[in-house]
């Protein structure tokens, strides 16, 4: 399939350009010039119906994991994926809730059941450790959950976890560092199981609510979506919380019913909680928790696509560049309405057809001292898993150095200047300043820093491995604020994010010169890319820093 899947997609790429709008000025005389109606045309198809959403694992991301390795192909790009072919091919394990059979109950010290039921104030989550589990155990407020201890923080100490339930609070504390907040509360699950919990329960709080409700969660079918984990050499599904067998929220509403008998109120503990800093006292609480979840497992086998451009400098080359975008979306929706395809076409196929473009003019331009590697990365949607899997296991030769992902860039305004998302923690977004201002393309700081981006795309999964790594966007200056705020609200993560909404294929094409600049920058300066001096995530990982 894949054989003949080469050769109709180039065929639906050349007849998609012959009708797209004209290539825009020549790039400097080192490369050639951004093709707009390239990037069209790889748009075109990447979001089209006939992929049904590129959901992981299904034949609709197949196909486009085929287009890619065509492009990359035709272009010239080696291949670097398994066994001399463009594909480093991914087993997971899939979860989907089952249909019925989850439970989820609270009973106090006297044996009373408190009134919860799951599916409408409270719900059990997918479970990749087991089909079924029952879950019954004493339980234990946790706080949020936060081991910190830059900051002189374990919202875990002094507490007996094992084989016991954790109640935390949803989302991190005020007054952290965003970036680092959000690095946080990531870990939170991972804490609790290293502390010997058997099951989490996450509690809504007044924050948490306004980010993202939980009656939103119930309403929107979200639930019914599958959670993937890529499988080890040893058979089981990757975890960093193995110990967790299953998994519930509650909403706000019902929240104060966990605190029955306890020591301090809910009302004292969302009052702490919500203060900055978020300082909450964490102690046993009287009730046992009973979780029974259920979930349908099986395997499917997904694949990043790797070409490469190898350097002809003979120490550098072995000094290798990443630039990342992720091919996959989120499918078909559960939905009554007519379009129930989740197209994505902003999210990511726009990342990935100025990445190709990109390609094609460095492997047509000078020579390049390092390797330079282009990876469309799988399962961004289901946890950054496909770029953890590379970071992990990485098929290529020689150590990588920088990674530079594109993710979502949003199209539609001819932007006027870029964001670099960790722009502060490494040399690289010198490299990136420099490329951009021969362009005319301003840097500009994050926008919206409390949302903590730096650690919630395929970049972080670079940056876990000690990598230093950026993530770039069309900023808010020219309309950027009211492009992105549109898309936000009307498109994201919905059928409408189509090839409909206006695309500014001349403004594609600048963002993949930009692309193609920065990525022959990085592999011909001098000197690797480094973490700034003392930086929080190159201590957290032992990434190389400069002196």
């Amino acid at each position: 399939m894949r054989a003949l899947s080469h050769v109709l997609l180039a065929l639906t790429a050349a007849a998609l350009a012959a009708c797209a709008p004209e290539t825009p000025a020549a790039a400097p005389a080192e490369l050639p010039a951004a093709d707009a109606a390239a990037i069209e045309a790889h748009m075109a198809y990447l979001a089209s119906d006939d992929l049904e959403g590129r959901e992981t694992g299904t034949p609709g991301y197949d196909l486009a994991a085929d287009y890619v390795a065509a492009e990359f192909a035709r272009i010239g790009l080696a291949p670097a994926g398994d066994g001399g072919t463009y594909f480093q091919e991914i087993t997971f394990k899939r979860a989907v809730r089952a249909p019925e059979g989850r439970a989820f109950q609270v009973t106090d010290a006297a044996g009373n059941a408190l009134p919860f039921t799951e599916g409408q104030n409270a719900v059990v989550y997918n479970a990749l450790k087991a089909p079924e589990a029952t879950i019954e155990a004493p339980a234990v407020f946790v706080g949020f959950g936060i081991v910190a201890p830059e900051l002189g923080r374990d919202d875990l100490a002094g507490l007996d976890l094992t084989g016991k339930v954790a109640v935390m609070l949803s989302g991190t504390p005020k007054g952290i560092q965003s970036e680092e907040r959000a690095f946080y509360g990531n870990r939170k699950t991972k804490n609790i199981s290293d502390r010997g919990a058997v099951a989490v329960v996450s509690v809504e709080t007044p924050t948490s609510k306004g980010v993202y409700p939980f009656q939103r969660l119930l309403a929107e079918g979200r639930l019914e979506t599958a959670s993937m984990a890529w499988i080890q050499a040893d058979g089981t599904p990757y975890s960093t919380s193995p110990n967790i067998a299953a998994a519930a929220g509650v909403s706000l509403e019902s929240a104060p019913a966990l605190f029955t008998g306890a020591a301090i109120s809910w009302d004292e503990v969302i009052t702490a909680a919500e203060a900055e800093g978020g300082t909450v006292q964490s102690f046993d609480l009287p009730l046992t928790i009973s979780i029974t979840q259920r979930s349908t497992h099986d395997s499917v086998t997904s694949a990043n696509v790797v070409g490469m451009i190898e350097g002809t400098d003979p120490v550098l080359k072995d000094e290798v560049i990443i630039i990342s975008a992720h091919l996959d979306h989120i499918g078909i929706s559960k939905t009554i309405e007519e379009d129930t395809i989740n197209n994505g076409a902003l999210d990511n196929a726009s990342g990935i057809a100025t990445m190709l473009d990109a390609a094609r003019m460095m492997k047509a331009g000078p020579p390049l001292k390092r390797t330079v590697v282009f990876v469309a990365l799988t399962a961004e949607e289901k946890g950054l898993l496909g770029a953890q899997y590379f970071a992990m296991n990485p098929p290529i030769a020689g150590a990588i150095v920088a990674n530079v992902n594109l993710d979502m860039p949003i199209l539609t305004y001819d932007f006027t200047d870029i964001i670099v998302y960790g722009a502060l923690r490494s040399n690289i977004a010198a490299t990136v300043e420099t490329a951009a201002s021969g362009m005319g393309i301003t840097l500009s700081p994050d926008p919206t820093p409390e949302q903590g981006i730096f650690t919630r795309s395929d970049h972080f999964r670079f940056v876990e491995a000690g990598i230093p790594s950026v993530y770039l966007k069309p900023g808010f200056q020219n309309g950027g604020d009211v492009a992105f705020a549109e898309h936000q609200a009307k498109n994201y993560h919905r059928p409408s994010d189509d090839m409909s909404n206006n695309l500014d294929f001349n403004a594609a094409a600048r963002f993949a010169e930009l692309n193609a600049r920065i990525a022959l920058a990085l592999a011909n300066q001098d000197v690797r890319p480094l973490w700034k001096k003392d930086d929080f995530f190159a201590r957290q990982f032992n990434g190389p820093m400069e002196p």
